[in-house]
């Protein structure tokens, strides 16, 4: 069977791929295939572009028909996929190559499309998006450090503390002292 796929951008979470699911079942349209950042129908529905673009953008959402911008959300959502902390890390993993595997494109090239609709760094966004993670791990589980630099593929702890570091300026400890303080507002606030 034929299919036609609609590139979605901000499409990069589970979350999303219900709503955007839910909204086209809504609208009659039942999907093919929906996956991350993507939607696809049978040929013989017909899709009034403007339509969908005006539903997805009150979803968050917009359209993507630029091929650099499409290529830029894969390795987003490859990112996600890889740094979300459940990743299976091989021996000597770079993500270079299993983006080059993945999307079956030539890194140089991912790279100079992902630069051009970002303006920064495969590598860069990287860091970003582990840097984060950390933040989200200090503050909102009770990870080690060690736990965290495990999950997250860094070398040492004494590298995610550098690293960190670096990007905000405080230390992991900071973020552990914010989870104490939490804790201890929330359970003042139970005792009240």
């Amino acid at each position: 069977m034929e299919q036609q796929t609609i590139a979605i951008k901000g499409m990069v979470c589970n979350r999303c791929l219900i709503m955007v699911e839910t909204d086209r079942k809504n609208m009659g349209h039942s999907p093919v295939r929906a996956s991350l950042g993507e939607v696809s129908f049978a040929s013989d529905v017909q899709i009034d572009i403007a339509v969908l673009e005006k539903r997805f953008s009150a979803l968050g959402f917009s359209l993507l028909s630029d091929r650099k911008k499409q290529m830029t959300e894969e390795v987003k959502r490859l990112v996600e996929e890889v740094y979300n902390g459940d990743f299976d890390f091989p021996v000597r993993f770079r993500f270079s190559d299993l983006a080059k595997r993945r999307l079956q494109k030539d890194y140089e090239r991912i790279s100079d499309s992902f630069i051009a609709t970002e303006k920064k760094t495969i590598e860069q966004y990287i860091i970003e998006y582990r840097i984060n993670k950390i933040k989200e791990y200090l503050v909102y589980s009770n990870l080690t450090l060690a736990d965290i630099a495990f999950k997250l593929n860094f070398s040492s702890v004494a590298h995610l503390s550098t690293q960190f570091k670096q990007q905000t300026g405080l230390t992991p400890s900071y973020f552990k002292d914010i989870k104490r303080k939490k804790l201890e507002i929330e359970t003042s606030t139970e005792s009240i």
